[in-house]
């Protein structure tokens, strides 16, 4: 089976640009943000995708039609590909809540704190987690595929000393390779249009060994991930970086 995942983060919004907490908070795109999407728009192309997702936040919904209108209709909106919620801290900025104490607290140490009125590190996790599992099990029936007895249904347990794996045995992530003429590799693609924060979510879960901090995706960037039957996990971006 070969099978990926375009993961596009959102476009640029003025929260973005001023460097401010937007979590939950529904801003949209810069009004002059298509010249922006232009590269995505063009990366995006003529792609075929057997299924679509997006966060149900106004400036992944903008990014999509944006990006590819055709396929607009056709997603799936899904609440639990939003970004973390900073409750209270959203609209804010680093430099408006750097003497809050409980701020710092969390700066330092995420997974330790929650943002007055937002969300757990450990309840995003698990936001994630979840819908990353029924992504994959949707990419292996679009693939045709009967899913591994290992891997059931229903949300992942967390083990907050251990970072979550969830791939089934009988799917791996790899590098794509390059395919003879004569054999071109059919690959299921789904394209998923979220958030920064998803996106590192997802990565490390499905990556052990990758921490949240080492997959950044900049406003409009891809990051592809690339399935194949066997083999040692391993993981390939693509996109606009910062």
């Amino acid at each position: 089976m070969n099978a990926e995942w375009w993961l596009v983060r959102h476009g640029l919004t003025a929260w973005n640009a001023e460097r401010r907490y937007q979590g939950h908070s529904d801003p949209p795109l810069l009004p002059d943000e298509a010249s922006s999407l232009a590269e995505l728009r063009r990366e995006l192309a003529g792609v075929n995708f057997a299924a679509v997702y997006a966060s149900d936040l106004r400036r992944c919904r903008e990014t999509l039609a944006w990006a590819r209108p055709d396929l607009l209709d056709g997603a799936q909106l899904d609440p639990r590909l939003r970004e973390m919620n900073f409750g209270r801290w959203e609209g804010q900025t680093y430099e408006m809540l750097k003497d809050d104490k409980r701020y710092r607290a969390w700066i330092d140490d995420p997974q330790a704190g929650t943002p007055p009125g937002g969300e757990s590190w450990q309840a995003f996790q698990a936001r994630v987690s979840e819908v990353g599992e029924e992504l994959l099990m949707q990419t292996i029936a679009l693939a045709g595929e009967a899913p591994n007895s290992n891997f059931g249904s229903g949300s992942l347990a967390i083990d907050p000393l251990r970072k979550p794996a969830f791939l089934p045995p009988t799917l791996r992530l790899h590098p794509p390779s390059p395919q003879p003429a004569s054999q071109p590799a059919e690959s299921v693609r789904l394209l998923i249009v979220t958030h920064g924060g998803v996106i590192s979510m997802l990565c490390s879960l499905l990556q052990p060994g990758l921490g949240f901090w080492d997959t950044r995706v900049g406003p409009g960037g891809v990051q592809r991930l690339f399935f194949h039957g066997e083999g040692e996990p391993d993981m390939e971006k693509e996109g606009h970086d910062e």
